[in-house]
């Protein structure tokens, strides 16, 4: 839960707290003003007090002006806020500097709803317990119940104070904080110039309060500054969520700003081109076989490799192809090795925010991946990585594949066997086994043992996933579907069935 919202159920229980501390004073003091001696007024007999009710009635619109003002500030964003500064919005930049600086004000704010609270609660208690306490008194004698009538006093003066702190909690603070927060703009602006003044008036008590806090805080072990930096990434998760369903994120959005918070916990083996899908030529192969090869696949870095492709010598750009073009009249002869430029190597089990910063450092946009022996695992490149926060990126001579995952019917889906089992897992709703394989495709062939051929079938946790599509080296695109729940008993266990169909 953030922090602004970790601190809400505390604060509103001291402030429902306060007028109860009040109320144990009164207690102990009480008993002698019940009584008073001589010939004084009954207080049944006394004139309704309507001014102390006012006087309660305020202290309570002011504790509703400060929360409504508090969830305001904190609700406010901060880039629309820069946006009303620019345009010379009234009371903007009083509200930015607020904003940008909350130990100003929230102090202030926070003296000014215990005070009035406690005020509101003596107030109540002082002026109108006695009132209540004769009416519980009297019923109670008529009604033959001296223990209530003994306890009168205590009971009314309870009752009294926990009224006015549950009017205050209800119309001083909870109804307050949701006007302030679904009007957070219009509020803000208006409220940002008295909310200032009283900061500059309660400055020096606040600042003492701040100081004596921090100090016990820090005695504690604790730490007294306590921001937004120390959301966890659950919370900001929280509310990103929260945010979209209120309508201040678009659905695209969310998914962005999810997919950044885990881009830290992706490795390169997650992003990368395997091995089996890289386009190499071989170092002995001439500019003219390079200049096909990068028409044909229409990628611009093409890897060389010498006699293996587990020997990656350097990498070919197809600006340095037109360089030679140019120079030389397309010279048939020239060997791919004369242009070719470094290769830059990573492991594995890099992470892709790792491997981004080394990209930005070195000013490398691909680079070959290698497995815990040396061999080739892959390449990857910087479109792979920015894939991971913005989604697919296509230009207009990328050719159209067909969609990762196309719904047959609501229990069927043709699957491209290379998506990660990850992936797969999280958009269909099933719950396939990540620790062997990484691919889907790698799934069914740890099953089988062997490599598939299209019509083999297996059974796994009530799915049967089909090989619809494979050539002479792996599985390209399967179908997964849900099998009717089993009618014998016990769990039902993965299975397979090599025969196809």
């Amino acid at each position: 839960m953030p922090e602004t919202q970790r601190g809400e159920r505390p604060r509103a229980f001291w402030h429902v707290a306060g007028p109860l501390l009040v109320l144990i004073v009164l207690v102990v003091a009480g008993r002698s003003a019940a009584s008073p001696a001589g010939t004084a007024v009954p207080p049944q007999a006394r004139p309704f007090p309507w001014d102390l009710v006012t006087a309660i009635g305020a202290l309570i619109l002011f504790v509703a002006f400060l929360a409504t003002a508090e969830a305001a500030l904190g609700a406010v964003r901060r880039t629309r806020l820069r946006q009303l500064v620019e345009e010379g919005v009234r009371g903007a930049l009083a509200v930015q500097r607020l904003v940008e600086e909350p130990a100003r004000y929230q102090p202030t704010i926070e003296i000014g709803i215990t005070l009035a609270s406690m005020l509101a609660a003596a107030l109540a208690a002082r002026g109108l317990t006695d009132r209540l306490a004769a009416r519980v008194s009297q019923a109670a004698l008529g009604w033959g119940l001296d223990w209530l009538a003994a306890s009168a006093f205590e009971l009314s003066l309870a009752g009294v104070v926990l009224l006015v702190a549950l009017a205050k909690l209800l119309f001083g603070e909870l109804l307050p904080k949701q006007l302030g927060t679904r009007h957070s703009e219009e509020v803000a602006l208006r409220v940002a110039g008295p909310i200032g003044a009283l900061a500059n008036l309660t400055y020096p008590l606040a600042r003492g309060l701040g100081a004596l806090s921090a100090g016990v805080a820090r005695g504690f072990g604790g730490h007294p500054e306590v921001s937004a930096a120390h959301l966890t990434e659950e919370e900001i998760k929280t509310i990103v969520e929260e945010s979209e369903k209120e309508g201040v994120l678009e659905e695209q959005e969310t998914e962005m700003i999810h997919s950044v918070l885990e881009f830290t916990d992706i490795v390169v083996r997650e992003v990368m081109v395997p091995r089996i899908d890289m386009v190499c030529v071989e170092s002995n192969r001439t500019i003219d076989d390079l200049l096909t090869v990068v028409l044909e696949s229409g990628h611009t870095r093409i890897p060389i490799y010498e006699e293996t492709v587990d020997n990656i010598v350097g990498i070919v750009h197809a600006k340095d192809l037109l360089r030679v073009v140019r120079d030389q009249q397309r010279d048939a002869t020239i060997p791919a090795a004369n242009v070719i430029r470094s290769v830059y190597y990573v492991p594995e089990n890099m992470k892709v925010d790792d491997l981004l910063a080394e990209f930005q450092r070195t000013k490398h946009q691909m680079a070959v991946v290698v497995d815990e022996y040396g061999g080739t695992a892959g390449l990857v490149t910087l479109e792979d990585l920015l894939e991971e926060i913005v989604g697919p990126i296509t230009d207009e001579y990328d050719v159209e594949n067909e969609p990762s995952i196309a719904m047959v019917d609501e229990d069927t889906a043709l699957v491209d066997a290379r998506m990660s089992i990850d992936d797969v897992n999280e958009a269909l709703g099933i719950h396939l086994p990540e620790e062997e394989s990484e691919t889907l495709g790698g799934f069914v062939f740890a099953i089988l043992g062997k490599i598939p051929t299209i019509g083999e079938t297996v059974e796994y946790d009530s799915l049967r996933i089909e090989v619809v599509e494979a050539d002479s080296r792996r599985v390209t695109r399967v179908k997964i579907a849900r099998l009717p729940a089993p009618v014998t008993d016990g769990e039902p266990t993965g299975k397979e069935d090599k025969g196809g169909g």
